[in-house]
């Protein structure tokens, strides 16, 4: 299966991005304004590492968080491109210094599922609550499997 087969179910977390070692994928809007990815074939070696650590389709299980945070006034944390975001958390994280990463929880999941399903003990993840608006509008976020 091919992850432009499967764009629908997409809540734009980005781990695909980061997966494609050809870069291959990258992040559009579509007409909802949802992040989505976007694949280049003519690069595409069809390796599905993009599904591999897609956490919708790979879950990891995400630690208990027993705090939520709200995002700053005016802040779309889903808006934001998370590629170089989770490259520098993992890089940081890999190098042994004390790192920090604050997303949703599906953000949360598709950092834990690019680092082997593992979470190093000095990164710390803070959770931020998903704009509610935003859980309307995006399908995927509506029926999100990152909440109970």
């Amino acid at each position: 299966m091919q992850l432009i087969d499967r764009v629908e179910d997409c809540n734009g977390c980005g781990a695909c991005v980061v997966a494609c070692k050809y870069r291959c994928v990258k992040m559009e809007k579509d007409g909802d304004g949802n992040s989505r990815p976007v694949v280049n074939e003519n690069g595409c070696s069809k390796c599905n590492a993009c599904m591999l650590f897609c956490p919708l389709y790979n879950p990891v299980e995400l630690p208990v968080f027993e705090e939520f945070f709200d995002a700053p006034e005016g802040v779309d944390v889903r808006d934001r491109d998370m590629a170089p975001i989770y490259r520098a958390a993992m890089r940081g994280a890999r190098e042994g210094k004390h790192t920090e990463f604050a997303g949703t929880l599906c953000q949360i999941a598709a950092l834990k599922s690019l680092n082997g399903d593992k979470i190093p003990p000095n990164l710390l993840l803070f959770p931020i609550f998903c704009d509610d608006e935003q859980r309307r509008s995006n399908p995927a976020c509506a029926v999100c499997k990152f909440y109970e």
